[in-house]
């Protein structure tokens, strides 16, 4: 089984990456450690060097703050590490450095229940990730208009889930127990049609809770 650490200054992010590798790559991925700056991310490094590096491109930090500074200085001190970077970025030619750097793949935040889906199956495969020179632009969700039918408290279960907190945290913040929230979080994505939790954080990226 291979580790995965995953970095990103975004607690829903963080948050999304950590469901994604436990509910559908959980036999092929253990997380090894998250990190939420560059400072965690470079300490988390020195202290063990994990198979795979997810990291957003921009994190705050006293080291190395600087997105393409940050992927260089990686690929100089870790060359044989495999990095996808997670990003909204849409500048091509920085992309294109990025590719040029030797990380493996640069995927659009937005697409975590796709693009981010199908590259690590790629890689529990053995498989050659096809290097992503155009990065998906964000668009709105179709199913935007069905979030006017959840109840108040659905809305404010998943609002809280898009600030980063967990189905237990939200249970202990709203004095409710852990199976009501889970059954407004399930009631939730029923009325907009998600089917996963991993299609349920790519929603929440989207929308402006």
């Amino acid at each position: 089984m291979k580790t995965v650490l995953i970095a990103d200054d975004h607690p829903v992010y963080l948050l999304g990456l950590k469901t994604l590798l436990e509910t559908q790559f959980s036999q092929d991925f253990s997380l090894s450690g998250m990190a939420s700056n560059v400072d965690e991310l470079l300490n988390a490094l020195k202290t063990s060097q994990p198979d795979l590096l997810l990291t957003d491109f921009t994190m705050p930090g006293n080291q190395q703050s600087d997105g393409l500074h940050l992927i260089q200085y990686l690929r100089r001190t870790y060359p044989a590490l495999p990095i996808v970077v997670i990003s909204v970025l849409s500048n091509q030619a920085i992309v294109n450095v990025m590719l040029k750097a030797g990380v493996i793949a640069v995927i659009n935040k937005q697409s975590l229940g796709t693009e981010l889906n199908a590259c690590l199956k790629s890689l529990s495969m053995g498989q050659v990730i096809p290097r992503n020179s155009n990065p998906q632009i964000e668009t709105i969700p179709q199913n935007v208009s069905a979030y006017g039918q959840l109840s108040p408290k659905e809305s404010e279960v998943l609002r809280l889930m898009k600030l980063g907190h967990t189905v237990n945290q939200i249970a202990q913040m709203l004095h409710r127990s852990k199976q009501t929230i889970s059954g407004q979080k399930k009631s939730a994505m029923n009325k907009l049609e998600l089917l996963s939790d991993a299609e349920l954080f790519e929603y929440l990226l989207k929308m402006d809770l």
